[in-house]
């Protein structure tokens, strides 16, 4: 239930700064919406890939 919540709370605040991006640039369409948020999304699960992947690889050499 608490990732729930938090997870509802990522989607709000990444909604909020997809409308805010749009307004500043002047795209007021949908389409424009939903590339301006996919934009964001992918630049907000990269750092996490690359922290995940490092901390894989860093548990991987611990364990040998």
């Amino acid at each position: 239930m608490e990732w729930l919540f938090v997870l509802i709370l990522v989607a709000i605040g990444l909604s909020c700064l997809t409308m805010s991006a749009n307004v500043i640039s002047g795209l007021n369409s949908f389409h424009a919406y939903l590339h301006t948020m996919l934009q964001i999304c992918v630049w907000a699960v990269i750092p996490v890939i690359v922290a995940v992947v490092i901390y894989l690889i860093i548990r991987k050499k611990g364990d040998s």
